[in-house]
C-alpha cells in the first residue's frame, strides 16, 4: 500500500513540501495507518491508463447527506451572527436541521466503521467529507460580508471558525457515541475504532476550511484573523522581506548558500521558485545570521510560529493531495461515469464525462456494506493431475529425487505467474498443486490457457515429474470477494475470492466425479493394504467405469469430453458458454479437423508468443454436482498439431457457428448417447 501512496503523491505539485517518501513521513509520520490505500480505477475500455483513487458513488442518499449538511452549515451561520449582534434566530429550525443532519452522517459514519474490516473506509469518507466543507466554510466570511458590511468586516473570519468548530464538535462527539457503541459489540477499544484521520483534521483546522494555498499565503488571511487573531498582512509583508534578504545575503555570503545542504539537507538555487524558508528549519537558522534584522524581518516569535504553520502547511498538502483522488460516480443505467473536473487533466470547453469500467466496485458510505462484495470475473483455474499420487510414489524413492520435484515445482509456478502477469492476470490464491487467477478480459484469459498448457509441455520434456496431465478451466462469472482481516503487523487487510463462480472452476478443473476411485485406491495402498489385494476388491467398480472412457478422446495428449453419465472428463482446457460469448466478434473464422472432431480456429495476438491459434468446440451439457447442466466448451492449441487445413466460415458469430457445428454432430450421430444432447 505505501509504495503505490508513495509513486502516487510523488506525482503531485507541492508548493510547500518536497515530492518524495522522506518528506511525506516527516509530514505525516503514520501515513501507512492514518491514510487509506488508492486503488487502480479502470476506464470502460478497459485498456488507458487507469486512475489511481478512490471511487466514490454518489446516490441520491450521499446527495440527501450533503444537501442536510449544506442546510445545517447555514442554520449554523445565522445563529452565529445572531449571537454576535444579539439578535434572535429560528432555534426550532436550527435543532431540526442538526438532527437531520445527524441521523444521516451516523449512519455514514456506522456503515464505514462496520464494514472497513481493516480497508480504512472511515479515512475515504472524511477525506471526501473535508473538501466538502473546506469549499462551504471559505465562503462563509463573503457571504457574512454581504449580509452586513460592518458585521463582516468586524467578524466574518471568526465566525467562518465558530462555525466549524460547533459542528467539528458535534461530529466528533456523534462519532465516539458510534465507537462505544461498536467497540461494545465487535470486542475492540476505542482506540481501535475512532478514525484517526479525524483526529488529525481536528488539530489542524487548514485541511477543514482551504482547498487551496498559493506561496504568498493569500488564502490564509482569513486564518490569521479568524483563529490566530494575528494581522496576516504584516505577517506576510516581513515573510517576504526575509526571502527577499536571503536571496541578497546569498549573493554576497556564499558560505550561508553552502551550508543550507550540509545542515539541512537544502540545496540553494537562486531560479528555484520554491522559498527557501519552506525547508524545515531554514527561518531557524538564517534568523541567526549576524546581517539579520529581527525588527524588520520575521521576528523570533514569528520564526517559531512560521515553523509550526509550516508543519501544518505540509500536512494540508499531503491530505489534499489524498482529498484530489477521490472520484465521484454516478450510475447512468448500468454504466458508471464520472463528471469531476479534477478526474480529467485534458478538461477542455464542457464539463467531462470519463465512463468506467462496470466491474469498477465504488465506495457507497449510504449502504451497510460500502463496496458490494459480488462482483462478475473472468476466472482460470489450473490443476494438476495426480499429483498427490505422484508425490506419493516420489517420496517412496530417493530424497533427492523428491527435492528436485519441488524444485522444479517451483519453477514451474514462477513461469505460470511471470506469463499470468504479463497478459495482465491477477493471481488470487493458490488452489494446492494448482491456482486461481482473475481477468478483465476474456482474450487475454484463453491466451494464457493455451500458453500455460505450452509451458506445462515444455517442462514434461525438462524433466517434469508431474507428467500425468494439466486440467485447465476458464469462466465468467459472479464472485464475491470478502475482506480477510490481516495478521497483527501485516498491514492492511486483503481480499479473497468466494462464491458460485469459484466453485464453478473448481468443478470442471478438479476432475472429482471421474477420479474418486482412484482417490480411494491411493490412499488404502498408502495406509499399507497391498496393491494386488486393492486393485481386486475395487476391479467391479473399475469395469464398470471402465466402460465410460472414450478411447478415441483420451488417445491424446491434452483432452476433454463428456461421457455417457453427462460427466465431464477434463485433461485439458474448457471453457463455460458464459466465457466463449464474452471473446466478442473475430475478423475471421476457421473450421479444422483433428481425427472426428471438427473445431471452430480463431487468431489472437499476443505479446509474449505472437500470434497464437485456438480452436474451440463445443462439448454439450454436463452435469456438475450442486450446479446442474451447464454447456461445455472444449479449447485446444492448433498450432501443437501436426498438420493443420483451414477453411474460412463467412459470415458468422463465433458462439452462432459453433452452436451450428455442434447441432450438425449431433445430428449425423444420431441419438447414441446422453452425452450428445444439450
Amino acid at each position: 500500500m505505501a509504495d503505490l501512496l508513495l509513486e502516487r503523491l510523488s506525482r503531485g505539485l507541492f508548493i510547500f513540501m518536497r515530492a518524495d517518501g522522506e518528506e511525506f513521513r516527516h509530514a505525516v509520520p503514520d501515513l501507512d495507518t492514518v491514510l487509506p490505500s488508492p486503488q487502480r480505477i479502470f476506464l470502460a475500455d478497459e485498456s488507458a491508463t487507469p486512475l489511481i483513487g478512490f471511487p466514490l458513488l454518489r446516490t441520491s442518499a450521499f446527495a440527501d447527506l450533503e444537501s442536510a449538511l449544506d442546510h445545517y452549515l447555514t442554520l449554523e451561520e445565522e445563529a452565529q451572527c445572531a449571537y454576535v449582534t444579539r439578535h434572535s434566530f429560528d432555534s426550532k429550525a436550527y435543532s431540526s436541521a442538526w438532527q437531520a443532519c445527524q441521523r444521516r452522517f451516523a449512519q455514514a459514519i456506522e456503515n464505514a466503521m462496520v464494514a472497513s474490516f481493516g480497508q480504512n473506509f472511515p479515512a475515504v469518507f472524511w477525506l471526501h467529507l473535508s473538501l466538502v466543507l473546506a469549499r462551504r466554510l471559505k465562503a462563509i466570511p463573503k457571504r457574512v460580508l454581504r449580509r452586513d458590511l460592518t458585521l463582516g468586516r468586524e467578524h466574518g473570519d471568526a465566525i467562518k471558525y465558530r462555525v466549524l468548530f460547533k459542528l467539528l464538535d458535534r461530529l466528533v462527539d456523534l462519532t465516539y457515541d458510534i465507537v462505544q457503541r461498536l467497540a461494545s459489540e465487535a470486542d475492540k477499544g476505542e482506540e481501535a475504532l475512532f478514525p484517526p484521520l479525524l483526529d488529525r483534521m481536528r488539530d489542524n483546522v487548514l485541511i477543514l476550511t482551504e482547498d487551496h494555498i498559493s506561496p504568498d499565503l493569500t488564502e490564509l488571511l482569513s486564518y490569521f484573523r479568524g483563529h490566530l487573531q494575528l494581522d496576516g498582512r504584516a505577517f506576510r509583508q516581513r515573510k517576504k522581506a526575509t526571502e527577499e534578504w536571503f536571496h541578497a545575503t546569498v549573493a554576497i555570503d556564499p558560505l550561508l548558500g553552502a551550508a543550507l545542504p550540509n545542515l539541512l539537507g537544502v540545496e540553494y538555487r537562486p531560479d528555484s521558485p520554491r522559498s527557501p524558508l519552506t525547508y524545515t528549519g531554514c527561518a531557524r537558522f538564517i534568523s541567526r545570521h549576524p546581517s539579520y534584522d529581527a525588527t524588520r524581518l520575521l521576528s523570533p516569535q514569528d520564526v517559531e510560529m512560521w515553523e509550526g504553520l509550516l508543519a501544518k502547511l505540509k500536512e494540508f498538502e499531503v491530505f489534499h493531495a489524498m482529498r484530489r483522488m477521490v472520484v465521484p460516480l454516478e450510475r447512468e443505467g448500468e454504466n458508471l461515469v464520472s463528471r469531476d473536473r479534477s478526474a480529467n487533466t485534458t478538461w477542455v470547453g464542457g464539463p467531462p464525462v470519463l465512463r468506467v469500467s462496470t466491474t469498477t466496485r465504488p465506495y457507497d458510505f449510504m449502504a451497510p456494506l460500502v463496496v458490494d462484495p459480488l462482483v462478475h470475473r473472468f476466472g482460470l483455474v489450473y490443476d494438476i493431475s495426480d499429483f498427490s499420487a505422484t508425490l506419493m510414489l516420489l517420496g517412496r524413492s530417493e530424497a533427492s529425487a523428491l527435492e528436485q520435484a519441488f524444485r522444479l515445482m517451483v519453477l514451474f509456478q514462477r513461469r505460470v505467474n511471470q506469463l499470468a502477469a504479463s497478459m495482465r492476470l491477477t493471481l488470487e490464491k493458490y488452489l494446492g498443486d494448482g491456482a486461481f487467477f482473475s481477468g478483465r478480459h476474456a482474450r487475454n484469459m484463453l491466451s494464457v490457457a493455451v500458453l500455460l498448457q505450452r509451458i506445462y509441455r515444455q517442462a514434461i520434456e525438462d524433466g517434469f515429474p508431474f507428467d500425468r496431465g494439466l486440467r485447465l478451466a476458464l469462466n465468467y462469472g459472479q464472485y464475491r470477494m470478502l475482506p480477510l482481516a490481516a495478521a497483527s503487523g501485516a498491514g492492511a487487510a486483503r481480499y479473497e475470492f468466494f462464491g458460485h463462480g469459484l466453485v464453478e472452476l473448481s468443478r470442471m478443473a478438479t476432475g472429482k466425479a471421474t477420479r474418486d476411485l482412484d482417490e480411494f485406491k491411493t490412499y488404502m495402498i498408502a495406509q499399507g493394504y497391498p496393491e494386488a489385494t486393492v486393485n481386486k476388491f475395487f476391479a467391479p467398480l473399475s469395469r464398470r467405469s471402465a466402460e465410460l472412457v472414450d478411447r478415441s478422446e483420451e488417445s491424446r495428449k491434452f483432452f476433454a469430453y463428456i461421457n455417457a453419465n453427462r460427466i465431464l472428463v477434463n485433461e485439458g482446457i474448457v471453457a463455460t458458454e458464459d466465457f466463449i460469448s464474452r471473446l466478442q466478434a473475430f475478423d475471421t473464422l476457421y473450421l479444422a479437423k483433428d481425427g472426428g472432431r471438427r473445431y471452430l480456429v480463431v487468431s489472437l495476438e499476443t505479446e509474449t508468443a505472437g500470434r497464437v491459434q485456438i480452436g474451440i468446440r463445443k462439448l454439450g451439457a454436463a452435469q456438475f454436482k450442486g450446479l446442474g447442466a451447464l454447456p461445455m466448451y472444449e479449447i485446444v492449441d492448433v498450432d501443437s498439431w501436426q498438420k493443420v487445413t483451414l477453411r474460412e466460415v463467412p459470415g458468422q458469430t463465433l458462439v452462432g457457428a459453433l452452436q451450428r457445428l455442434f447441432a450438425a454432430e449431433v445430428s449425423n450421430q444420431g441419438s447414441q448417447s446422453p452425452r450428445n444432447l444439450s
